[in-house]
């Protein structure tokens, strides 16, 4: 069975690169932790001393990271109504991003309980995640069985944005957005 990272996109080295990215962007910049891809087994966390530590999934490489006391940056506690909230994303989601964001709220927010229903346009696919308890878990709900037109197979238009539902779903919006925003590249942010 794979792990729910590798459903959002097989665990190929510069897929693993891109994550490793996608943390140190992520990861509040006060820690003095850096992040890199190790082969294709997974990450490695150095701090400042340059001790490192080997994470063969983000789960566990966020789970490091909190241990040296590091957050997402700028995370607040997630509050508000059971809800759910659309969120439109410039430019499209990020798989990696995505992957990045789902490990981060779970390890940051560990009483969470949140549904996050993502379009995979590139692979034609609609994702769900649940991220509750302090773990990630992620399917298919629908894929390549969707009409040329990218509708899904009921007919309904294609997803083109991400949905967030749950407890404090507004303000897991929000640091998804300011993710997304912090890791499109510096051409696509204007």
């Amino acid at each position: 069975m794979p792990r729910w990272e590798d459903v959002l996109a097989p665990p190929a080295r510069s897929v693993l690169a891109d994550r490793a990215a996608r943390t140190g962007q992520l990861l509040d910049p006060g820690s003095g932790l850096r992040v890199r891809s190790w082969l294709s087994a997974g990450y490695l966390l150095s701090d400042r001393v340059g001790r490192t530590v080997h994470a063969a999934d983000l789960d566990t490489l966020w789970r490091a990271a909190a241990e040296r006391g590091a957050r997402p940056e700028g995370w607040r506690p997630l509050r508000g109504a059971d809800t759910t909230v659309s969120v439109e994303l410039p430019g499209g989601w990020d798989l990696a991003a995505a992957a990045v964001w789902c490990a981060a709220a779970a390890r940051a927010a560990p009483d969470a309980s949140l549904r996050v229903t993502l379009p995979d346009r590139a692979g034609d696919r609609v994702l769900g995640i649940t991220i509750a308890s302090g773990a990630v878990r992620a399917t298919v709900l629908h894929g390549p069985g969707s009409s040329p037109d990218g509708s899904a197979p009921d007919g309904r238009a294609p997803m083109s944005a991400v949905l967030i539902s749950g407890t404090g779903a507004a303000d897991a919006a929000r640091h998804l957005r300011g993710h997304h925003d912090m890791t499109r590249a510096p051409a696509d942010r204007g």
